[in-house]
């Protein structure tokens, strides 16, 4: 079977164009763009291949991957014309079915279930507590503890989520080779370890389900704030991980503290994603986002998870949402209680210290404890960690200096965070922000 990554490039007068992940189709009678939401080919990707998988065995998950982006190849030949179908996933795990079906008959060397159907028009039965099941199994499957994490990582990013290998690299900070060569190898190691797609026990899960939220959070942050795309907020992907750990919530083997706490993080992020940017694709600071405009939906649904959670089972990610509870439960920005932020953020420092952590740790402290005790804590840091290439470094360098009244090195910093961002969107934040204090500097000299 040629794989279909190979073969997108052929379909292109045909109608169907694939770019960085994202399906449209051209209508070629009346030039007109109809674009597919990018979270329905991750998701019916995802469902099929481990529907496929589950159905036809491990063995056989190159396969699956194969026929299943073929038949979504087909589904941008077929469904701007005809329309998408109502059972959209149903269409295509039944073209990909067929595909999987006709390549296992020729490849006779392949070893596959004798319980084959014998034509390729035989209905298929499955529903969605099926689906859910199978995705669950591959969730597992992916991150069975025979594969090194990386691979569990980013097989489950890449067969769960949909993400591509240059999104893939960004979230790993790889290179595109690397990811691209992992992800082979992974795909050998998992047939070789024959690894069943079941559910386990409940023991395996708790030993398996950190990797796997680790995942989901990976992928919402891509979504969240995307490095490799145009648009700094990708909802589709944040959708995404939403829906991804909403099924293992509705599963009890795993449904547990660490998943809960990951739901109220993701909603209460969620809940704030169309006041983040202006209409220009700009980001808005926490201060200046309209509120009322948050969806409180989902705030309360956060609510509900973070107080599920018991004093014993605090983990970094109740701590994250319980930090982000406090924004989005303040009623104002004047509100918010910095001191309580400083605090969480202490106790996520002692639980995981990393740089990321210890610089929002200054973001509170800066807030709560003024710009003097914040940059005697951030030069501390500066020992532990080399910041000196990280965006976020010279950003919150910037507003330490800009409250000391050191207007000159705040703008050496802000000119260093332009540089290094990859976002555009960041640096159209950061070039606005330097152009206002360039002009109040210019005019306090005049």
């Amino acid at each position: 079977m040629a794989r279909a990554s190979h073969t997108v490039s052929q379909h292109f007068k045909k109608g169907a164009r694939y770019l960085s992940g994202f399906f449209y189709f051209r209508d070629v009678n009346t030039n007109n763009i109809q674009f597919a939401e990018e979270h329905l080919f991750r998701n019916e990707f995802a469902k099929a291949v481990a529907h496929l998988s589950a159905k036809y065995g491990h063995n056989n998950l190159e396969l699956a991957e194969d026929a299943v982006q073929e038949a979504l190849i087909k589904a941008m030949q077929v469904w701007p014309y005809d329309g998408i179908p109502k059972n959209t996933t149903g269409w295509i795990v039944r073209v990909a079915q067929n595909k999987l079906l006709d390549q296992l008959r020729r490849n006779k060397k392949l070893a596959f279930p004798e319980s084959l159907p014998d034509t390729q028009d035989d209905v298929i039965e499955f529903n969605d507590d099926l689906l859910k099941d199978d995705l669950v199994k591959m969730m597992f499957a992916c991150c069975n503890p025979t594969l090194s994490e990386e691979q569990q990582v980013i097989l489950t990013l890449k067969i769960l989520c949909g993400l591509s290998i240059k999104e893939i690299s960004s979230a790993l900070l790889k290179s595109e080779e690397a990811i691209a060569k992992a992800y082979t190898r992974a795909k050998k190691k998992f047939k070789e370890e024959k690894i069943d797609l079941k559910i386990p026990d409940v023991k395996v899960i708790s030993s398996r389900i950190n990797v796997v939220l680790k995942v989901i959070y990976l992928l919402f942050n891509e979504g969240y704030k995307s490095a490799t795309h145009e648009q700094l907020i990708r909802k589709a992907l944040c959708q995404e991980a939403l829906r991804l750990n909403r099924i293992l919530l509705e599963l009890e083997k795993t449904n547990s503290a660490y998943t809960r706490s990951l739901m109220a993080l993701m909603c209460f992020h969620t809940a704030r994603l169309t006041t983040r940017i202006d209409a220009h694709g700009v980001p808005i600071s926490l201060e200046f986002q309209n509120r009322s405009k948050w969806d409180r939906r989902l705030i309360e649904e956060g609510n509900f998870y973070l107080n599920t959670i018991n004093h014993d089972q605090i983990n970094e990610y109740f701590l994250q949402a319980a930090i982000i509870s406090i924004h989005t439960n303040s009623r104002a920005y004047k509100d918010t209680s910095w001191s309580s932020i400083c605090a969480l953020y202490q106790r996520l420092y002692n639980m995981k210290p990393n740089a990321m952590v210890g610089l929002n740790h200054v973001i509170a402290l800066q807030k709560s404890a003024g710009a003097t005790t914040a940059k005697i804590h951030l030069n501390s840091l500066s020992k532990l960690y080399n910041y000196k290439k990280i965006t976020l470094y010279h950003a919150v360098l910037s507003e330490l200096e800009i409250d000391l009244d050191n207007l000159n090195l705040a703008q050496v910093h802000l000119s260093k965070a332009i540089s290094l961002t990859k976002s555009e969107s960041e640096k159209l934040f950061f070039t606005k922000k330097l152009a206002q204090l360039l002009d109040g500097n210019a005019s306090r000299k005049s």
